[in-house]
């Protein structure tokens, strides 16, 4: 059954060269489903901080990231990720597809989980629909906000709003003028 499964999840997951499906182990009792990814050590690799072409160092400690739910199990990607030998910066760890860096999530999971939170209706309907924390929840709206904040341009911004907020009993008045930030050179400074 695995080798039926593993081309099934490379397929699912946009995988191909240099990472296989390694192994897919189904766990009945927990309701999960474990996808190892492997890295195929003939693969050239870049630098994760230049480009450089290099050599792989070597892998770093497995790592596991919640992926969509395959029927109602809970789907794990599992994967010890190569660090390039980086003649300049030395050993550093490769960037994977499937996950953003230092992420626990893949993409996809974060897309539902972004999709889930507003058509729920609280925070704590969404996180039992999703089966994650209060805090992961935040933590991935947060990034979302972050990733749509970094794509919008402010060009043709031509006017500002000024506001004035009362806060507390008597006359305590906060001012609130936001700032544009721009772009030069592709580098986004505030």
């Amino acid at each position: 059954m695995d080798n039926e499964l593993q081309p099934h999840y490379a397929l699912l997951l946009g995988g191909g060269s240099p990472w296989i499906v390694k192994t897919v182990e189904l766990k009945m009792d927990a309701k999960q489903v474990h996808i190892e990814l492997a890295w195929q050590w003939d693969a050239a690799h870049k630098c994760p901080v230049c480009g450089r072409a290099c050599s792989i160092y070597d892998t770093a400690a497995p790592r596991s990231w919640r992926h969509l739910d395959t029927m109602q199990f809970e789907t794990q990607v599992s994967a010890r990720v190569p660090r390039a030998n980086c003649p300049e910066h030395g050993p550093k760890t490769c960037h994977v597809p499937w996950a953003a860096r230092h992420g626990r999530f893949t993409p996809w999971f974060e897309r539902l989980a972004v999709d889930v939170l507003p058509a729920s209706a609280s925070v704590h309907q969404a996180c039992a629909l999703l089966r994650i924390g209060w805090a992961t929840a935040h933590d991935s709206m947060r990034r979302a906000e972050a990733r749509g904040l970094g794509r919008r341009e402010p060009e043709g911004l031509r006017f500002f709003g000024l506001d004035e907020k009362s806060f507390g009993r008597g006359h305590s008045y906060v001012s609130v003028l936001p700032t544009p930030c721009r772009r030069e050179n592709g580098q986004r400074l505030t």
